[in-house]
């Protein structure tokens, strides 16, 4: 495990995670000809999925619903909390998952995460994660989805020649 947590952008065409490109295809399906989809319902995908909806026209983001793989991954439902609570207790993840929110806010294009978690976050209960990052409104963004795929610590960890197994 690395000392500290790392991630970079890719393009879509580089995930590895089944789940991952899925929760693209189908905001691509329901997004047609418009711009964004308008609902992030119809996306939603229950388990390795987070709702976030934008608040204040991006001074905050408001969690609100967390799938349950990803609450047993992070070791608790931040359902209901805010990212100005992430940012306030654990300040560099919560200013990454700011920067990585507002790119997609600001461009309305979905945007590809992954990235090793090191020892500066010792209770994450994953190493290793995939994200298709997708936005949804009517004339703005108002809401985000983050389809997330994750290797659990426990897991052989780095990945082979094989794709990394997902919860």
């Amino acid at each position: 495990m690395p000392d500290e947590s790392s991630g970079e952008i890719v393009a879509f065409d580089r995930l590895e995670a089944q789940s991952v490109r899925a929760g693209m295809m189908r905001w691509l399906a329901e997004k047609g000809p418009r711009r964004i989809p308008q609902s992030p319902d119809t996306v939603l995908a229950a388990g390795n999925a987070v709702l976030i909806e934008v608040l204040d026209g991006g001074n905050d983001y408001h969690y609100r619903s967390v799938g349950p793989a990803l609450q047993g991954s992070f070791g608790e439902d931040f359902s209901g909390r805010r990212l100005s609570d992430i940012v306030a207790t654990t300040p560099r993840f919560g200013i990454g998952l700011r920067m990585l929110y507002d790119m997609v806010r600001t461009s309305g294009e979905p945007l590809f995460y992954r990235g090793w978690v090191g020892q500066d976050l010792p209770d994450a209960q994953f190493v290793y994660h995939e994200s298709a990052i997708l936005p949804f409104g009517l004339e703005e963004v108002d809401h985000i989805i983050v389809v997330s795929a994750l290797v659990p610590r426990d897991r052989h960890y780095p990945p082979t020649a094989q794709p990394p197994q997902q919860v």
